[in-house]
């Protein structure tokens, strides 16, 4: 059996004033705040091609470049009757649609008997949702809140809320405390001078409130979902200088269904699922028809957050109690679910790796990583009880660690509850973010295909410039020459971190996402 990993195998982190910027063949490089673009530097090489992320408080909030519209805005209005639009969304979407339209709708387009009643259908239709011990509203803070529940370390105060990579190509969205997603992407070399002081394209909404998560549209370059406090949002960006007028957003929207706290889109791209702490449905939009389909269940309370395997098969649905549900959709029993319950707590991150191999961890303090393989044993040819294989095992123990300098003056906290955490598509590598450490924890990971155990090594502490703590993270990697994974720290200053491997030791790893293969 393997020995359980714990923080005391890490190295303690450098105690002076440079910040760490790459791993170089497991060699930590360290850097100060006056040569982080000093093109001498040997990590500097391998972030060329990636967009530069200016600190977020120089950018003036009056550099927009981008009129945000509603998609309904691109189109001329149909002015109908209040009669002949509810009986059109009936057709469409259903009696409680229609009933939820009557009620907000005029008393005196539909008569004030007709408002009446259907303002007191809506109140039924509510309490049916919510059921007697449903809450309205989440708390500002602690327990329940959003805060609580996103994947950012101080998300009220923090000035980066969350970010994303796209799959495919450079490009960065970066959303922020003022509700607005600034998108980066990297400047050509052969662009002409006028391209080299376009703004920053920002995206605006009048709907686009507490953003919590943002997550970019496999097989498409411009589709943006955005999870915020009324609903979803699923942009579509153009960033040429001739077309920002042309980007828009769709609002997506069911009753009960806010805030949303997760969007998460299928890995072909055709389906987006969304959930909100208030609801106990996860909502399956199809963005094409601009309607969501509740996936029921009982028991568990609202959902925090969900992920899907990168092969699309596996939904993970984390509830906000110590419930959680993992959604078989594929065949031959499509949308089946398997229900677990954690011991305390509930589920605080959850991530998927190669094989179908789930890592999650509870909001106990101190933490414990769980590895859970959710493939089926192709070789067990006896068809035998696979019930011992299908159980969550303790990966990594992450009570708290003090690390002292030389000189005991001064110490690091490492370990504890998790705020976020990232696995890499290839299941390289693993990194966390913690609420009580300044630094983030990143472990060197092996998944085997046969014996569907994950392998764990401590890999490096990664530190920012005195005063800062992470706040959000992000990986992304184009080929397996190496790997990026994104910070923004608290300061504001967003750091791409590379990390490099010699080839010649590197593992043949295989990833499917969605179309594209990385080998």
């Amino acid at each position: 059996m393997l020995k359980m990993l714990s923080l005391h195998d890490f190295d303690g982190p450098a105690f002076d004033d440079a910040a760490a910027v790459g791993l170089l063949n497991d060699v930590m490089h360290y850097c100060d705040h006056d040569k982080l673009q000093d093109e001498s530097q040997p990590f500097y090489k391998y972030l060329r091609n990636y967009p530069e992320v200016p600190l977020i408080q120089d950018i003036p909030a009056t550099r927009d470049s981008i009129r945000t519209v509603s998609a309904n805005e691109l189109f001329l209005p149909i002015h109908d009757s209040a009669f002949k639009k509810i009986v059109s969304i009936w057709r469409e979407k259903g009696l409680s649609e229609a009933i939820c339209f009557a009620a907000a709708a005029d008393p005196h387009e539909i008569t004030t008997v007709v408002h009446w009643i259907a303002t007191r259908l809506k109140k039924v239709l509510d309490f049916m949702d919510r059921g007697i011990y449903h809450r309205d509203l989440l708390p500002t803070s602690g327990d329940g809140s959003v805060a609580d529940i996103v994947a950012t370390r101080d998300w009220n105060t923090s000035l980066v809320r969350c970010m994303s990579w796209h799959p495919y190509c450079y490009r960065l969205a970066v959303a922020t405390r003022d509700d607005r997603i600034r998108i980066f992407s990297p400047v050509s070399t052969n662009t002409t001078w006028m391209s080299l002081i376009q703004p920053i394209p920002i995206l605006r909404h009048s709907e686009q409130k507490s953003v919590c998560c943002l997550n970019w549209r496999p097989n498409s370059g411009r589709e943006l979902a955005v999870a915020c406090y009324y609903g979803v949002l699923v942009w579509t960006i153009e960033l040429s200088a001739a077309s920002n007028l042309l980007s828009h957003a769709i609002h997506l929207k069911q009753r009960n269904h806010a805030p949303v706290t997760s969007v998460t889109w299928h890995p072909q791209g055709d389906l987006l699922a969304s959930c909100s702490p208030t609801d106990l449905n996860i909502i399956i939009w199809d963005i094409c028809k601009e309607e969501g389909v509740p996936l029921r269940r009982v028991g568990g309370g609202g959902i925090c957050f969900t992920r899907w395997s990168s092969c699309g098969s596996r939904l993970f649905s984390a509830s906000c109690g110590n419930v959680f549900r993992v959604w078989n959709t594929g065949v031959p029993t499509p949308w089946h679910t398997d229900k677990w319950i954690v011991p305390n707590g509930r589920v605080a991150v959850a991530c998927f790796g190669p094989n179908l191999t789930l890592l999650f961890a509870t909001t106990e303090d101190p933490a414990t990583i769980f590895s859970l393989p959710l493939q089926d044993n192709i070789f067990d040819d006896k068809k035998t009880n696979n019930n011992d294989v299908k159980i969550a095992m303790r990966l990594i123990d992450l009570t708290k660690v003090n690390f002292s300098s030389d000189d005991n003056d001064d110490y690091v906290t490492v370990g504890g509850r998790i705020i976020s955490m990232e696995w890499n598509l290839t299941g390289r590598y693993l990194a966390i973010i913690f609420q009580d450490s300044p630094v983030i924890t990143l472990f060197k990971t092996t998944v085997s295909k046969i014996s569907r155990v994950v392998e764990v090594q401590p890999s490096c502490l990664i530190k920012g410039f005195p005063g800062e703590v992470p706040n959000c993270m992000n990986f992304y990697q184009r080929d397996t020459s190496y790997i990026c994974l994104t910070i923004a720290w608290s300061s504001g200053r967003i750091q791409h971190f590379p990390i490099v491997e010699d080839h010649d030791k590197l593992y043949s790893v295989t990833s499917i996402y969605g179309n594209k293969r990385i080998v």
